[in-house]
């Protein structure tokens, strides 16, 4: 169910929502013109669309913005437990943009920027260009899944139920946990994240599931990078322990004609950590298409 396009630019974001595979899926609407182009700004795992909030809004003079929670993450429904993983998460996109009907630039950071690679290999014709932000080809560093005690975490599980808003600020935590935002900004970033139930508990917007889908076989392999054609920009934190230097020079010499930059004082978080500098070169970059 496609939404009325909305050509202004606006102080806080519209809550929408758009139909794909039967599930309904949440996205935030920041307002500028459709006519001259439009964002899809895609958040990481077990993030939401709250992660471009201070990004979004210096985007709008270039276009429509939108950032979307994928299934199981933010206000989307949640999915059964075996239709999670890439694969799903493609759907997502391809549904959101199909009901736009128009081609959009399409801008991912973490989990978002491994899905967008997906998006740009296997249905190029929806996109005018492609932006990367700290994303790796492939899954994360070795030592970086034994840090997060990825085995553990993968199992899914029923999600936990919290006393109040209180516990949803102390059991928060960012993954990686380094970070600019302050001790507000991050609380502040927990509360857009959860909910307080009808019972009078709180709990975070996220389905534990979304951690189990290699469990169902829902792999894909990686997309070759040399097949993306379109405008690609290639970001990097300058401080960023999830995507090395090396790693990101290596995707750029794939992608043929592709732009690689990085953020200054940026962790993994990049959008968080510095979305002044992250709009600016999203939009030098727009800009040159």
């Amino acid at each position: 169910m496609a939404q009325e396009q909305a050509a202004t630019v606006l102080t806080e974001p519209t809550h929408r929502y758009v139909e794909a595979e039967g599930l309904k899926l949440h996205y935030l609407d920041w307002g500028g013109d459709p006519d001259k182009r439009t964002f899809v700004l895609l958040h990481g795992g077990a993030a939401h669309a709250h992660w471009w909030d201070g990004v979004a809004p210096m985007l709008t003079p270039y276009g429509r913005v939108l950032a979307l929670d994928f299934r199981g993450h933010g206000r989307s429904q949640w999915a059964d437990s075996g239709n999670y993983g890439p694969p799903a998460y493609l759907k997502d996109v391809g549904g959101l943009i199909d009901s736009l009907g128009t081609r959009v630039v399409l801008v991912g950071h973490s989990m978002g920027g491994a899905v967008a690679q997906w998006v740009a290999v296997t249905h190029p014709e929806l996109l005018d260009a492609l932006v990367i932000v700290d994303a790796p080809h492939g899954g994360p560093p070795l030592f970086r899944r034994l840090m997060w005690r990825w085995r553990r975490r993968s199992r899914g599980g029923v999600r936990p139920e919290l006393r109040s808003a209180g516990d949803i600020i102390r059991k928060f935590r960012l993954h990686p946990p380094e970070t600019n935002l302050t001790r507000l900004e991050i609380e502040r970033l927990a509360l857009l994240g959860a909910d307080q139930l009808p019972s009078g508990a709180w709990a975070f917007r996220f389905d534990p599931e979304t951690r189990a889908w290699r469990k169902h076989g829902n792999r894909m392999t990686r997309p070759k990078l040399k097949n993306i054609t379109m405008p690609t920009l290639l970001l990097r934190g300058d401080r960023s322990g999830l995507v090395s230097p090396s790693h990101v020079a290596r995707m750029h010499r794939k992608i043929r004609g592709s732009v690689l930059k990085e953020i200054p004082r940026a962790f993994h978080h990049v959008p968080l950590d510095n979305p002044g500098d992250t709009a600016a070169a999203i939009i030098e970059f727009v800009e040159k298409l």
